[in-house]
């Protein structure tokens, strides 16, 4: 049986403790694009070095969500806000490796000692997917189930995308043999890009099961 009062302090320090990993998380992709935008490698060697706090974060909120069902025993909507929460923060852990691993790839790009092109539609997948996970932590903070859809279906636009730079840089790849493995570095980018996006819908949908009681995929 959940006793209320202590069931829902521990609550609300998960809560905030999550709020602030969420806070680390999209800072560090932002600092990730300004990276790979910019060519700024001490940038992207800061985010690489940020991402063992935030793993060191979702460790210790995990902790704490299973201590919390173990001492309180929580049943119905409060089981569903621990279990969603033990979800989510796998999620945004995920993406913070994607900052690291899209700062890494800056590195790796520098050492060319190219010009690197960036293409226009790597920059909207960025983009869509920095306003994914804003609006998926906005829909955590405020339990808004419209702001939660909306990031869910975004995500097909940033799948979109990836199909289109993808083939653009496959072309670029037969016409020029030389830039394959430049290119390769770029192409994978992208992809770490598209697994963001699917990480923030993630969280989205977490958020939903909170709120409806079941996942977008039973409803």
């Amino acid at each position: 049986m959940v006793v209320r009062g202590g069931f829902d302090k521990e609550l609300e320090n998960i809560h905030e403790q999550i709020i602030r990993m969420g806070t680390l998380t999209q800072n560090a992709i932002e600092d990730a694009v300004t990276a790979l935008v910019e060519m700024d490698t001490e940038k992207a060697k800061r985010v690489i070095a940020q991402d063992d706090v935030i793993d060191a974060m979702e460790r210790q909120i995990d902790q704490a969500c299973v201590e919390l069902i173990a001492r309180q025993q929580p049943v119905a909507r409060d089981l569903r806000d621990t279990i969603s929460t033990l979800k989510l923060i796998t999620d945004l852990e995920r993406i913070a490796d994607h900052a690291s691993d899209i700062s890494e790839k800056v590195l790796l790009l520098d050492s060319f000692h190219t010009s690197v092109m960036i293409p226009a539609d790597l920059i909207r997948m960025s983009d869509l997917s920095q306003l994914m996970i804003r609006s998926a932590l906005e829909s955590y903070v405020t339990k808004n189930e419209d702001t939660a859809a909306q990031v869910v279906h975004m995500d097909d636009k940033v799948d979109a995308l990836y199909d289109k730079v993808k083939a653009y840089l496959i072309k670029r790849m037969r016409q020029d043999p030389d830039s394959i493995e430049l290119l390769t570095e770029i192409l994978l980018v992208c992809k770490y890009f598209e697994r963001i996006s699917d990480h923030a819908q993630n969280v989205a949908e977490w958020v939903l099961f909170y709120i409806r009681g079941r996942r977008v995929d039973q409803i």
